[in-house]
């Protein structure tokens, strides 16, 4: 009993430790004249409601002229960060004229994607399924991300349909192929399929894959680059290239032009590969310096009015104001064309997300511990859209223009400066863990991992009570045993 009243103890105190740590602020409280210019300019949006383009008509002076949006997020797996901003891609599209999107992956993988849209004669739900497997990494394979394949699907039968692509350069990077060669055979049977390469049988379709497996499949990190397997590789590409350039007529006669412009891209993607491995120390800062360089190019080669939208992480799309962290894909193209491009930062209140590393549910810390999302809460708003550029700029302690803690993956921060960083933003007040990736099984299962990685403190606190009273009990018990053996010695070595 005495024991129990013990662990009880602990109970309490881990408890209170977690309080104690939750209620530690990282961040300091809104300043009231900021919180008044931010509720002044905040626009209330529901992004759960249907879709009505006068909701989103805020988009027109927001975006103006330019000509790149970016749509960022600060935690990769969530329900309701793909929903909100597959409305505004949905607005983009049909009110502003913007038609290619972009994502991570790479161009190779959101080809075949395309070009199994146009191709598959699968009942639309199973066809979409599988395009979304062939484009996105695994992580974006949830039943939220497979609305927006859907969109873009739905779209080829009006007269302005939205192209999907990529802007990256990690070949095979996505659920499908897994950075296997797999992506390139693909790919070959795919070309294959408009006619026959024409340095067929000198480079056939399996040394084609082979001589390029190790792009595919260099790592990150490493400085020993592609050696003696780097010159092999780049013939290769030559010679898809000439294949590409061969079949071309076909492709235009059956594909819309946007396919070809991307497909004639793939060669050059394939060398930014390359060139990636070379660099694989570097490996972000090298992505990224190629991934703004493709962006442009997509704007400028597949899209049509040459309006494109670019979907990715916050760390690949902000403009890195302070300069502490890698230059970002964002930094780059900002540098490029100036206010031809606006971004989007997402940002969650509360609720709970799916880690991905290590794969698990976890609730987001407090707000207190973050900068910008706490002063984002601050307007009492569910969810809302603000234009940051259109804020007050003549106030240097303005929470907006100082660095402050940002989400970044939901457990980590990033230093950010809001208004520098992003154009715009959207708010929302609670999130949820994408579905579908995880079956309901293994997602109880990475439910209750993260319970013990959000309550490390208390858990550590638990344990060690645990350990200490199972120590004194084992003293205990211990002395009692020793000291009745002395007794017994004692008594066996009496006179009689």
């Amino acid at each position: 009993m005495r024991s129990v009243r013990r662990l009880g103890l602990g109970l309490v105190v881990a408890a209170a430790a977690e309080l104690a740590i939750s209620a530690f602020p990282l961040s300091s409280a809104p300043r009231q004249t900021d919180r008044a210019s931010l509720v002044k300019a905040a626009v209330p949006v529901d992004f759960a409601a249907p879709y009505a383009p006068t909701s989103f008509a805020f988009l027109n002076e927001a975006v103006g002229q330019a000509s790149i949006v970016e749509l960022g997020e600060s935690i990769h797996v969530t329900a309701e960060f793909p929903r909100a901003r597959l409305r505004l891609v949905q607005y983009l599209h049909e009110a502003l004229g913007f038609d290619v999107l972009a994502l991570e992956g790479s161009l190779t993988q959101a080809w075949l994607a395309q070009e199994h849209l146009y191709r598959s004669q699968e009942p639309v739900e199973r066809k979409v399924e599988r395009a979304q497997q062939l484009a996105w990494f695994k992580l974006w394979n949830t039943v939220e991300m497979r609305q927006l394949m859907a969109y873009v699907e739905a779209s080829r039968g009006t007269a302005t349909p939205l192209y999907l692509t990529s802007f990256d350069v990690q070949t095979g990077a996505s659920a499908e192929f897994g950075m296997q060669p797999s992506v390139l055979e693909a790919l070959a049977d795919a070309l294959e399929a408009f006619g026959t390469a024409p340095d067929y049988p000198h480079i056939t379709k399996s040394e084609l894959s082979a001589r390029l497996a190790a792009v595919v499949q260099c790592p990150i990190g490493s400085s020993a680059g592609l050696g003696a397997a780097k010159q092999p590789a780049l013939d290769a590409i030559d010679a898809l290239q000439r294949w590409i350039d061969h079949i071309a007529p076909a492709v235009t006669h059956a594909r819309p032009a946007a396919h070809l412009a991307t497909l004639r891209l793939i060669p050059d993607n394939l060398r930014d590969h390359v060139t990636l491995c070379e660099h694989a120390s570097t490996w972000q800062r090298t992505r990224d310096e190629l991934n703004a360089e493709n962006a442009l190019v997509l704007r400028d080669q597949a899209s049509a009015t040459h309006k494109i939208i670019l979907w990715a992480h916050h760390s690949h799309v902000s403009y890195n104001s302070i300069g502490d962290t890698t230059p970002s894909m964002g930094q780059h193209i900002r540098e490029r064309v100036g206010r031809s491009v606006y971004t989007i930062g997402l940002f969650g209140g509360g609720g709970r997300f799916l880690d991905v590393a290590p794969l698990s549910v976890h609730h987001l810390p407090s707000l207190n511990k973050v900068g910008v999302e706490r002063l984002l809460a601050s307007v009492g708003e569910p969810s809302y859209f603000i234009n940051l550029s259109a804020l007050p700029m003549d106030d240097a302690l303005a929470r907006w223009l100082v660095p402050q803690r940002s989400r970044m993956e939901g457990r980590w921060t990033r230093s950010t400066v809001l208004a520098r960083d992003f154009d715009g933003a959207i708010y929302l007040q609670s999130v949820s863990p994408g579905t579908g990736m995880v079956a309901d099984g293994p997602m109880l299962v990475l439910r209750v991992f993260g319970f013990f990685v959000d309550h490390v403190a208390g858990v550590a606190i638990v344990l060690i009570t645990w350990a200490i009273l199972l120590s004194i009990r084992l003293f205990r018990r211990v002395s009692r045993r020793a000291g009745r053996e002395d007794g017994s010695r004692a008594e066996i070595g009496r006179p009689l």
